[in-house]
Parts: C-alpha cells; sequence; structure tokens
C-alpha cells in the first residue's frame, strides 16, 4: 500500500507532535545501535493485534492527585518501537521488516529497522517506508503531510523528507545530523543541528540554508515554538533562543539539560541541573523565571505537554520506587499522579495522542540476552 492512501486511511486531522527531550540510557545506546543493525531483537507477532497490560501501579498516598486523574489502561505493543501519533488510532512506529534480506552480525541474522503505520483499532500495521537499511527518528510534519526521519549510522545520519500522500522521498540536504535531533519549523521546514554546530532548516524541496552558527559543536534539544526556535549550546547548558523573524539570538538561561515549549507558545518545561545527581522539571515564563516546580530526580526525560497544554507527562529516575517511572502532572495545580514506577527508562520522547487521554511510550526490554523495544499506550481519565 502507497503511503498517499496510508495518510487518507489515518483520517482527520494528524496531530501536531514535537520532539521532547530522552535520555541516553546505556540500555537504549544498545537499541539504537540495533536499529542500525547493532543487537539483535527476538522475533515475536508484532502484528497480532494482542495487547497485554502487565505493567506494576503503585499507589499513590496522595489522594487529592486521584481527584484530577485516574488511569484507564495500559495495553503493551511487543516488538515495535511506537514513536508518534498520526490519529487517536494510528501511530507511526519502528520495528525490524522481515521481509528485507538479514546481514549477518556476529554470527547473527539481523534485520533492517523501517517505519509503519500501526492500527490501534485492528492491532495491523502498514509500511510507511521500507528499505534495505535501518530507518530511524521519524517527525511527522504540523500538518500530517509529510515525515522527517534519518537512515542512521551510530549517532547521527542523512535526513530525508517522505510525502504520506504520493509516497515520493526527498534528501533533506547533504548535511549529515544527530539522531533524535530537529524538529518542525512549520508544515515545509525542518530545522536541525548539523555536524559543525549551525542550526539548519531544511525544506521538503531538498535545499536547505544555514539559519544560525552557534559556534559550538555541542549543540541539542531543539525546539521551535512559533516564531521561535530554542536550544542548548556547551557543556555548561547555555539556552539560547532565535527569533526566525528578526534574526536575534538572545541568551536564556544556564544549567538547562532539556527544553520543551508549550503548544500555546507562553510557557517553558525546562529540566535543570540543580546538582551534579539532581535534576528539577520547573515551568517558566519566556524569559525563563520560574513559576511552578513539578518534579525531582536523579534524572527527568521524556517531558511532553498535552495538546491543550493542561498537563505533562514525565519519566523520573530516582532510588526511591515512590518518586521514580512514569507521572503525569496538572500545570495549573502542579498535582503530580504516579502511573507506574517501572516505566522509568524510555527509548524517546512521550507522546500525547490528539484527544490528550493516552500517553505513548516505548522501552527497551532486556529479553534472552538481548534487547528489544515494547510500546505502552496509557489510557487516562480526568
Amino acid at each position: 500500500m502507497y503511503a498517499w492512501s496510508i495518510a487518507e486511511k489515518a483520517g482527520g486531522t494528524m496531530m501536531n507532535w514535537k520532539q521532547a527531550a530522552w535520555g541516553t540510557l546505556g540500555a537504549l545506546a544498545l537499541l539504537s545501535a540495533a536499529a542500525c543493525g547493532g543487537t539483535t531483537e527476538p522475533g515475536g507477532d508484532a502484528q497480532s493485534g494482542k495487547t497485554v497490560t502487565d505493567i506494576t501501579v503503585k499507589d499513590n498516598p496522595n489522594t487529592s492527585v486521584y481527584q484530577s486523574f485516574k488511569l484507564e489502561k495500559i495495553d503493551k505493543l511487543p516488538n515495535m518501537r511506537g514513536v508518534a501519533w498520526l490519529s487517536d488510532d494510528w501511530i507511526v512506529s519502528d520495528k525490524e521488516n522481515t521481509s528485507m534480506k538479514p546481514v549477518i552480525v556476529e554470527g547473527q541474522e539481523r534485520y533492517p529497522h523501517n517505519l509503519y503505520m500501526y492500527d490501534l483499532a485492528k492491532g495491523t500495521d502498514t509500511p510507511l517506508k521500507e528499505s534495505e537499511v535501518s530507518l530511524g527518528s521519524p517527525l511527522v510534519s504540523p500538518d500530517g503531510q509529510y515525515l522527517f526521519y534519518r537512515e542512521p549510522e551510530e549517532s547521527t545520519g542523512k535526513g530525508f523528507f517522505l510525502n504520506l500522500h504520493n509516497g515520493e522521498t526527498v534528501n533533506a540536504g547533504k548535511e549529515d545530523g544527530f539522531v533524535q535531533e530537529g524538529a518542525w519549523l512549520d508544515n515545509q521546514h525542518v530545522v536541525f543541528p548539523n555536524m559543525k554546530g549551525d542550526l539548519v532548516s531544511a525544506s521538503v524541496d531538498g535545499t536547505t540554508k544555514v539559519l544560525v552558527q552557534t559556534g559550538n559543536f555541542n549543540v541539542r534539544s531543539v525546539r521551535v515554538s512559533g516564531s521561535m526556535i530554542y536550544y542548548i549550546t556547551g557543556e555548561d547548558g547555555q539556552l539560547n533562543v532565535y527569533d526566525t523573524t528578526t534574526g536575534d539570538v538572545k541568551q536564556v538561561l544556564k544549567s538547562v539539560e532539556w527544553v520543551i515549549p508549550s503548544n500555546d507558545g507562553t510557557r517553558l518545561a525546562i529540566v535543570k541541573k540543580t546538582a551534579d545527581t539532581k535534576r528539577a522539571l520547573v515551568l517558566t515564563d519566556l524569559e525563563g523565571n520560574e513559576k511552578a516546580t513539578l518534579a525531582r530526580g536523579t534524572q527527568i526525560f521524556g517531558t511532553s505537554w498535552s495538546g491543550d497544554d493542561s498537563k505533562i507527562a514525565y519519566t523520573i529516575s530516582s532510588e526511591s520506587d515512590d518518586e521514580k517511572g512514569l507521572f503525569v502532572s496538572n500545570t495549573e495545580s502542579a498535582e503530580q499522579f504516579q502511573i507506574s514506577a517501572d516505566m522509568g527508562d524510555i527509548s524517546d520522547p512521550l507522546a500525547w495522542s490528539p484527544e490528550g487521554n493516552k500517553i505513548l511510550l516505548s522501552q527497551a526490554v532486556l529479553q534472552n540476552e538481548s534487547y528489544h523495544f515494547v510500546t505502552s499506550v496509557i489510557t487516562i481519565s480526568e
């Protein structure tokens, strides 16, 4: 089936999702290598449509939190890496393509990882892009017309645009970029840091333009909010913002590890380093003035705003079971709900469904001495 018919099958308006921060964990690094043929993932029936709910959900003693959120269910999808929502019933996923010829690495067969569109209601998937090489890091355009992805080689790779209506693929220029870095600037352009540390805008027609020469090779956490591009540079975690309208660059804060602008462009969710082994998730205004602290922990990853900005989902690494795992916070009251202590290590940013009642989460799971992906679809209510 061609991509143009796939886009029509999804129906409705596809969700505008933006990449949020993610943690560089040892197990996840192995899984990134797996997407490039680096490890073996055990086989499984990823298209059976069967889901399993076997996550340990811990009671939260904060009764006021339960007045705001309720966990309805957690459905698990084995052997796939769910990354983004196309609609309330369709997600973009990354999994092994066993129809392609495997390569032998260290005496084991390894298939390329390709991009698929998975129907949650029917439990079936359809290829978005098949290739003899691995594909990954998909980003869906705000209008749902294009998919930006990379052909990863370890931590970097070439970028490409896939037209979801006619299936055509266009090179996103000649610049290599880091896997998991980049964001849609509008419906026609993606911005990402190149290997020199420049911020590059790539168009769906294949042309590119350097927007900012940062002068720093360490550029990360690139996020877009309206005409503003946020990014972090250097070992000191300098948060900067580039105004695409005026061309001005402004320094906002230091000691920032991740920045995630709200969808309405009025607030920032910032993960900041407060000590060598301590992090805090705070809400600020656009000038970096703190308005609320939502969470503290050893590490905080995957932060994602719901579509209406009323909720934020994130994961915490901590030594205490009551303070680690997957959480949702109310952005007005700062009330916090722990969904599960078992879901702290994730492979990609969390993603909210268009209706705002489901969270998409992927994890690297060790099984039979090798890692494989498991996707969880978490349904909550208020």
